[in-house]
């Protein structure tokens, strides 16, 4: 029933059906896990094969401002140069909030890229419009951002993500644009300190050792939140800035010790990819970042809409007509969420992948991305090219939960005492 394994110089015992785990005397981990074993396989199969829609990743332009040398979009969808209408956006938004509310659910929309901002002025009309029925947010370069769009955001609650790779401006600059830097401190100097705000940092090998600096420059700047995300390889240029597994591995580790630290001296900084790594330890099925679950979050969960209306399972697989679940504008959510090419994806789960079906950190880790490994791979069912990353990430968390030190790398919210995990 439970397993041994080593993580560095300690052991654990887990489930991998489950994530159940134990250290100590194995006669009582058993007799007591004996009798919960039912419950939890249930809830992690609840909670890994729900296919209820919570969210539309819509991008309301194919135009971008920026050329990011890793972008998993094909230029042949951003040089298409399609701008939604007012009308069409709030198509959209209606249909999701009468699909959402027969589900009995407050669902969100994100405004995803290209660059959404190149539509500013019809996505803000649409969320000052559509806020009372709807979450919204925005994902952004902030190349565009001015004061009055940050008030705007704010005073209506809009959960925000931002763009920055490196507190070096040259660096940065290189990845993201000419002048990125510069304006991306200007637009944290607006934000000043927004709790719905997220810095989105794309790990490569140009800034993979700036990772610990990039969250001491964050905290200087009030944020509480950082996502930090291995390039994917969707896109055969992007495959030439994947770094190394293991090495990304110990700058990211140095990162969330960074984060500890600064949190230590009275204000929250967070890695939202280690905090849900450490739910999917301690609280698998309160996880909320979805690519580390199998089957992932696309099309199960959410998926994205492109500016002409063809849906995908997730904004990485725009472009794979193979995985087009349909048009937004000609069928429904429902259809779309159902189809067929949707259900190549739905269905990838680590136990069909030979080199994960017997890992016992299965269910914490996923085997992402299935887009990338479709892309670079060929195939779906194959490991992912970070594993070593995620193994020895793991390793970590599973060390920080044993020396009681989870605190300090979650977020305080309504979800930590529901859970009870602290």
């Amino acid at each position: 029933m439970l397993e041994d394994i080593a993580l560095g110089d300690f052991n654990i015992k887990i489930d991998p059906e489950s994530s159940f785990w134990a250290t100590g005397d194995n006669k009582r981990i058993e007799a007591f896990y004996s009798g919960i074993r039912e419950e939890l396989i249930k809830e992690m199969r609840d909670f890994r094969f729900n296919r209820e829609l919570i969210l539309l990743y819509v991008n309301p332009t194919d135009r971008c401002n920026a050329s990011c040398p890793y972008c998993y979009l094909p230029s042949k969808i951003k040089t298409r140069q399609k701008n939604m209408s007012y009308e069409e956006l709030a198509e959209i938004a209606e249909k999701a909030i009468v699909y959402f509310e027969k589900k009995g659910i407050k669902g969100s929309i994100v405004f995803h890229g290209s660059e959404p901002l190149l539509n500013k002025e019809n996505i803000f009309k649409i969320i000052e419009d559509y806020n009372d029925n709807i979450n919204f947010g925005i994902q952004t370069n902030g190349f565009l951002l001015t004061e009055e769009d940050v008030d705007f955001i704010k005073d209506r609650a809009v959960n925000t993500g931002i763009s920055l790779d490196s507190p070096d401006r040259k660096i940065n600059d290189y990845l993201r644009g000419e002048g990125h830097h510069s304006k991306i401190l200007e637009a944290l100097d607006w934000f000043d300190g927004y709790s719905a705000l997220n810095v989105v940092t794309t790990i490569t090998g140009y800034n993979m050792t700036q990772l610990a600096d990039m969250i001491e420059f964050l905290h200087s700047h009030k944020v509480s939140l950082s996502l930090m995300n291995p390039v994917r390889g969707t896109q055969r240029a992007s495959m030439a800035f994947r770094p190394d597994p293991l090495k990304i591995a110990g700058e990211f580790i140095k990162a969330v010790d960074k984060s500890i630290e600064l949190t230590k001296t009275g204000r929250r900084i967070v890695i939202g990819d280690f905090a849900n790594i450490i739910l999917g330890i301690v609280a698998p099925a309160a996880r909320v970042l979805m690519c580390d679950i199998s089957p992932c979050g696309a099309g199960r969960r959410f998926f994205a809409v492109s500016a002409e209306g063809s849906s995908y399972p997730c904004g990485e697989f725009i472009g794979m007509e193979e995985f087009s679940g349909g048009n937004v504008f000609s069928d429904s959510i429902g259809k779309i969420s159902s189809s067929e090419n949707f259900r190549k994806v739905m269905e990838r789960t680590v136990e069909g992948i030979d080199e994960c079906k017997t890992c016992k950190l299965r269910n914490i880790c996923g085997s992402p991305c299935p887009a990338e490994l479709y892309s670079s791979e060929g195939s779906m069912y194959r490991k992912s090219y970070y594993c070593d990353f995620y193994k020895k990430v793991v390793e970590y968390a599973f060390r920080m939960i044993i020396n009681d030190d989870i605190w300090y790398v979650l977020r305080r919210s309504a979800l930590i005492e529901k859970y009870k995990i602290i």
